[in-house]
């Protein structure tokens, strides 16, 4: 547990003699115990005894007038309509941290390609009229999930199962609650996509480590997810999802119609190019096959003028040491697709426990 004393400019003179301090105004001690052993910084810190410190000025957390530091701390929290922005980005990152550290134990990066089908599968059924459907888990209903295009998908979900419990436990100890399974397989496709990219960038160097640093967070992209998806509670509409040997044809046909809302013109002067055009589909449905660069093969010879500019691109920008070109685009085009989903502003957050203030 991590403790810090906030003092004022008058505690600063509390050494002097009391004949000396006659007079001038009495000192204040503000101390802040957060009980959450080394997750919070200096920041945190601060930003939990500004809190204190208002709630204080409103006549609340206030001890009787003592002795500064003397006898047990009353004991109280920040609640979560009250946390500053630092206290809430902690709080997230350290759930985010905890959530990927758990699922690294259970899927690596031969799991990428099936956690990524996983994801689109559950994406696929968004509904851009009513903005519902997309990530909301309802993939692993039992009635989704034994659905013929989603053959094959059971092990890894019981798999991710292992680790949501964990995480879930986690957050049943720190008030942040259980982590919904949309969020669940957001996190696992991307914990097993950076892991076969970490796996790439080490085996093509000539020193293990030159690789380990290179597929570090100093050279890889930025990747930030968003947190706080709700779970639907039904199946999603039959018909939605593509098999894994769909048609080309239907593959482009799908992607282009998902996230566009009915009557958007799709042709003419005034049609806007769809979220999901040619290159995020190529990029998204490739790396949900089990053999990737096959799969780009076979889009791009299907159709050449849709797919084979983006391909060529790509398999440059791997080729690469950094391979920063298709990483960033991978990224971006995850975050959209990522992005069909309901959110609930405050999932994870939890009161700032234990904040103890002295005057």
């Amino acid at each position: 547990m991590r403790q810090a004393a906030f003092t004022s400019s008058g505690a600063r003179r509390a050494a002097a003699p009391p004949n000396a301090r006659a007079g001038r105004a009495r000192s204040s001690v503000i101390t802040c115990s957060l009980a959450r052993d080394d997750a919070l910084g200096r920041r945190q810190l601060l930003s939990a005894a500004g809190a204190a410190v208002l709630a204080a000025g409103a006549g609340s957390l206030v001890a009787p007038a003592g002795p500064a530091l003397a006898g047990p701390l009353p004991q109280a929290s920040v609640p979560v309509d009250q946390l500053g922005l630092f206290q809430k980005q902690a709080q997230l990152k350290e759930f985010r941290t905890r959530a990927e550290a758990a699922l690294k134990e259970v899927i690596g990066a031969a799991d990428a390609p099936t956690c990524m089908r996983l994801l689109i599968n559950d994406a696929l059924p968004y509904d851009a009229a009513t903005k519902t459907g997309g990530v909301d888990g309802s993939i692993v209903l039992p009635e989704e999930l034994a659905r013929p295009e989603n053959a094959g998908l059971a092990p890894l979900v019981e798999k991710l199962a292992q680790a949501k419990a964990k995480i879930d436990a986690a957050g049943a100890e720190d008030g942040s609650g259980a982590i919904s399974w949309a969020d669940t397989i957001v996190l696992a496709a991307k914990v097993a996509t950076q892991a076969e990219w970490a796996r790439i960038k080490i085996n093509r160097a000539q020193i293990a480590s030159g690789g380990e640093t290179i597929a570090g967070p100093a050279f890889g992209a930025a990747w930030p997810v968003r947190l706080g998806r709700v779970d639907a509670t039904t199946p999603a509409p039959a018909g939605k999802v593509l098999a894994p040997d769909a048609s080309v044809a239907e593959i482009k046909a799908t992607f282009a119609a998902l996230a566009v809302k009915p009557g958007t013109p799709t042709g003419g002067l005034f049609a806007t190019k769809p979220p999901f055009w040619e290159r995020p589909t190529l990029v998204l449905w490739a790396a949900a096959a089990a053999d990737p660069a096959a799969e780009e093969e076979r889009l791009a010879a299907a159709d050449p003028a849709a797919f084979q500019g983006a391909k060529v691109n790509y398999e440059r920008s791997r080729r690469t040491v950094t391979r920063t070109d298709y990483e960033v685009d991978f990224i971006d085009y995850f975050t959209l697709l990522t992005g069909l989903a309901t959110f609930k502003p405050d999932a994870y957050l939890h009161p700032e426990q234990v904040v103890a203030v002295r005057f």
